[in-house]
Formats: C-alpha cells, structure tokens, sequence
C-alpha cells in the first residue's frame, strides 16, 4: 500500500513540474511581456511631423505678401515693394526682398543726413528686410531649439513663439536674424534686417507682418 501511494504521488509532481514553469521562465515571459507593452507604448507617443510642401516646390512672393496690408502692417509711409529673390536661392520655397517705397534720396542730402546722423539709414529702394521661408522641411520647434543653443544664438520669446536671433556685427552697431516656425503654414521663416537695418524692432514687425499674411491657404492653395 505504501508503495503505491508513494508512485502516485511521484506521478502528480512529475505532471504538475512539467506543466507548469519554473521560476526564471516565468520570470523571463513576464519581463519579455513587460518589454513588449513598453514598445508599443513608445510608438503611441511617436509624433510624424510632416513637412508642408514637397521638396522643390517654389512659391512666388507676390502669392505671399499683399503689398496695401504689408505696407500697413510695417507702418511705412511710402508703399513697399517685394522683390522675388527665389532664382537665387533654390533651397528655399520663397525668398522675398521687402524695400521701402519711394525715391533715393539725392547726393546732397545723402551728405547732409550724413554730417548729421552719421548714417544713411533705410533709403527708398532699400531692403528693410528679406524674408526667406522653408516649408519642405517639418516643423519641429524642439529642433529649432537644439540647433540655434548648439550655434550660439539666441532664444526668446518676445513675439509669443520661439524665436531663435542671431545678432551680426554691423559697424558699430548690431544686426539682426529671427527664425520662426509659422503656426498656420508650419513653415520656417527666416526673416534678417536690410543691410542699413540695425533696429531689432524692425526686423520684429517684419516677422509679425509675414506671420500675418503668409497663411496656409497661400502656401497649399486647395484644388
């Protein structure tokens, strides 16, 4: 009798260790599950940031900017031009010369400006600034951020939105270079003062007024 109680339960350990796992394959299969769900949780959280146009499209200036709001927007008392400088640059889906409205001034009053201020300043004809726009490329502020630390230049957020400035020597006063991502069109706008622009506070309405007036619709027409 004892013999064969003792066979039947040699036969129940010897069925249940067979079914069931040891204690470092559960281990492992629960780790293994753990990992799994974790991926899956990481691809959740992956964002697609898509560009707006392919690459090598081109827009022309003209689509981009209303001359009559632009001249408003910037508060100039002469109209203001746009000159389309895309040709020139390739790379970008627009590059757009604003000049100020009206006629140079003459030789004598160039010397009498001179002899009083020291500096010409922004003539008529002149570049107050030249706005140049990428929107093959995705709109990632993160990446904004990263390259304009990693390039020694600076953040702020004076307009209400990242803005990376660069600041450039000009004589003895400074130039200015704001790169923005646009909201609306998810481009980048890299908006730099003319060459007698030494005023941040012109290169500031200059970016608001092409944040303004650059919108998706002109920059992806439907249809």
């Amino acid at each position: 009798m004892h013999t064969l109680h003792a066979s039947i339960i040699c036969a129940l350990i010897a069925t249940v260790a067979s079914g069931c796992p040891s204690g470092e394959d559960a281990a492992s299969d629960y780790a293994r599950q753990q990992a799994a769900k974790a991926a899956e949780g990481a691809l959740d959280h992956v964002v697609n940031i898509s560009a707006t146009l392919p690459e090598g499209t081109h827009r022309d200036c003209s689509a981009l900017f209303d001359t009559t709001q632009l001249t408003e927007l910037l508060e100039e008392e002469e109209p203001v031009t746009v000159l389309d400088l895309t040709a020139k640059n390739p790379d970008s889906t627009s590059t757009c010369s604003i000049r100020r409205g009206g006629e140079p001034l003459d030789d004598k009053t160039q010397e009498r400006k001179l002899e009083k201020t020291g500096r010409l300043g922004v003539m008529g004809g002149d570049e107050l600034c030249n706005v140049t726009m990428y929107c093959s490329m995705p709109a990632d502020t993160n990446a904004l951020e990263e390259r304009c630390r990693s390039e020694g230049s600076v953040g702020n957020h004076t307009l209400g939105l990242f803005a990376c400035v660069k600041v450039t020597p000009k004589g003895e006063r400074d130039g200015y270079a704001y790169r923005v991502i646009d909201a609306d069109s998810k481009c980048t706008l890299q908006v730099r003062g003319g060459p007698g622009v030494v005023e941040e506070s012109v290169v500031q309405s200059c970016v608001r007024a092409s944040m303004h007036l650059i919108t998706m619709d002109a920059v992806k027409p439907q249809g």
